[in-house]
């Protein structure tokens, strides 16, 4: 008798719990902040450069979703134009506030994103002046 209620008592929880299975769970649909704005970035990334010591131009991915488990929404991927002397870093972004950094690791896969340098770090060169504007006839 003991064993014959068990073995409903374990169908009975099995029943249970595989009804549940069937139904399924789907969590609640996760809030994504709009990306960081251009001058957010500019900002998070002259910061990020003056506390890393980077030298010379630095390079930025395009902004991105960042992977489910980090800790925000948003992912910019950045390091030196010198790139033997620095590695990779993964800024971290909801909206324009950056949340934090870290050396990039390989679920950020910095190393796959294309890079392009920052306007704000690049040097115009100095050379002759353009061409001259359209001239103005005076009387």
């Amino acid at each position: 008798m003991r064993t014959c209620c068990r073995v409903v008592s374990c169908a009975a929880l099995a029943a249970v719990l595989g009804g549940c299975a069937v139904l399924g769970y789907d969590p609640p649909p996760r809030a994504i902040s709009q990306p960081p704005a251009e001058l957010a970035l500019q900002k998070s990334l002259t910061l990020v450069a003056k506390t890393v010591h980077w030298p010379g131009v630095v390079e930025a991915s395009p902004v991105r979703q960042a992977h489910a488990i980090s800790p925000a929404d948003w992912i910019v991927c950045a390091q030196s134009g010198a790139r033997d002397l620095s590695q990779p870093y993964a800024l971290f972004f909801n909206g324009d506030t950056m949340v934090t950094f870290r050396l990039a690791v390989q679920i950020d896969e910095c190393g796959l994103a294309p890079y392009a340098p920052v306007p704000l770090f690049v040097e115009e060169p100095a050379g002759p002046p353009g061409p001259p504007g359209p001239l103005a006839i005076r009387p």
